[in-house]
């Protein structure tokens, strides 16, 4: 099963007298913007919210208000977060130790479903994983009020939630902590005092950690606009490739599919990935991969993942994230469905969202079309973008 773990017990002391959890955001409190994504990942089994007891009545108002029903218990934090945290974690009771615990700051309120996903399944295959973004300004280290070093910047990430580890290594890390009365600032720091990797799943920068008025007010203007800004966009993309006469290899959303026959093109002919790429582009109100792969064909570059990198770049600089994404191929030869894993997982790795968050399918084509007939493939892509 997969458990979160909805950390909302903090005092606010940085917010000025404002209680951020049930701060307005947009006409509702900040804690319901993260609910209402834990309630739409279809990988989140249950919800613990850990809190404060004079908030409690209003955490239940807030639940039955915007129709949360994945919140099996509310319960009161700790001192400190690690506590919180801990408290939450004992409430839940008999966990199989392979059982992934999400836990999330309520005050994250721009978190997606999708990058929940990312992360369940990240901690699944790794033990422990943390979402994060990478920092775009220079860093420096600071001792008495002059810079001692420039540190590089590509190295350095930007720690958020949720923040996932299988039962078992978290029961460790906990234990670990006590046995050594350590208190650390986050969850992915227990387990690395273990000595253990934690997998970072790259975020959205607008999934950050609401601290301070200023933070607030930032969280105000990204929802605000003419319309609902955190509606989705949806896009729709196409492609197709004839099979190539010569000798070449035959690739599918980045996977390397056994063929005789390779699809023709100037680069490798990913028809997934280039469905994909219209896809994003045009939810994006953007243009076709032409664009950007001409170019970057006649610079040696075939690997459409690359082209693929491109278009996610281009999301909206950290406003868009991938919601979730539809796939259909159309090709009587060769069979797909045995390789339908393979590509599923490259995908979800390009991507970085969870297997949940991809559908997958395949049609023979029954010999009305080219497609059908064996002369080639068309894909079909949708995907939807959110905030």
């Amino acid at each position: 099963m997969n458990r979160a773990i909805i950390v909302a017990a903090g005092r606010s002391a940085r917010m000025q007298g404002t209680d951020k959890i049930i701060a307005d955001l947009g006409g509702k409190p900040l804690l319901a913007w993260a609910l209402e994504a834990f309630e739409q990942c279809a990988d989140i089994d249950t919800v613990t919210i850990v809190s404060r007891k004079e908030l409690f009545n209003g955490i239940k108002a807030l639940a039955g208000k915007y129709a949360i029903t994945k919140i099996k218990k509310i319960i009161e934090g700790g001192k400190e977060r690690q506590d919180s945290v801990l408290n939450g974690a004992e409430s839940l009771g008999n966990c199989d130790g392979e059982d992934i615990i999400i836990i999330h700051n309520g005050s994250n309120p721009f978190v997606s479903a999708g990058e929940i996903s990312a992360c369940i399944s990240a901690a699944r295959e790794h033990g422990a994983a943390a979402c994060a973004f990478p920092l775009k300004d220079t860093i420096k280290k600071v001792k008495g009020g002059f810079a001692e070093q420039t540190l590089d910047r590509k190295d350095v990430w930007q720690m958020q939630t949720p923040q996932c580890a299988r039962y078992g290594i978290l029961k460790e890390a906990f234990s670990h902590a006590l046995k050594n009365n350590a208190h650390h600032t986050d969850d992915a720091a227990m387990v690395e005092a273990l000595g253990k990797k934690v997998k970072i799943v790259p975020c959205s920068a607008r999934n950050f950690k609401v601290t301070t008025p200023e933070d607030l007010e930032m969280a105000t203007r990204m929802i605000s606009g003419a319309g609902n800004a955190r509606a989705p966009r949806v896009g729709l993309g196409q492609d197709s490739h004839r099979f190539s006469a010569g000798k070449k290899a035959l690739v599918l959303g980045g996977c390397t599919i056994p063929h005789e026959q390779g699809l023709e093109g100037n680069s490798d002919a990913d028809v997934i990935l280039h469905a994909l790429f219209n896809a994003i582009s045009s939810a994006l109100g953007g243009r076709s991969l032409s664009i950007i792969s001409d170019g970057m064909c006649k610079k040696g570059i075939t690997d459409s993942r690359e082209y693929l990198k491109a278009i996610l770049e281009d999301m909206g600089d950290g406003k868009w994230a991938i919601g979730n994404v539809s796939v259909s191929i159309e090709a009587k030869k060769p069979k797909l469905e045995p390789h339908h894993d393979a590509i599923k997982k490259s995908l979800c790795a390009l991507l970085g969202i969870g297997p949940s968050s991809i559908g997958l399918t395949f049609t023979s084509g029954e010999g009305l079309t080219g497609f059908g007939r064996g002369e080639g493939m068309q894909c079909f892509c949708a995907v939807t973008l959110v905030r």
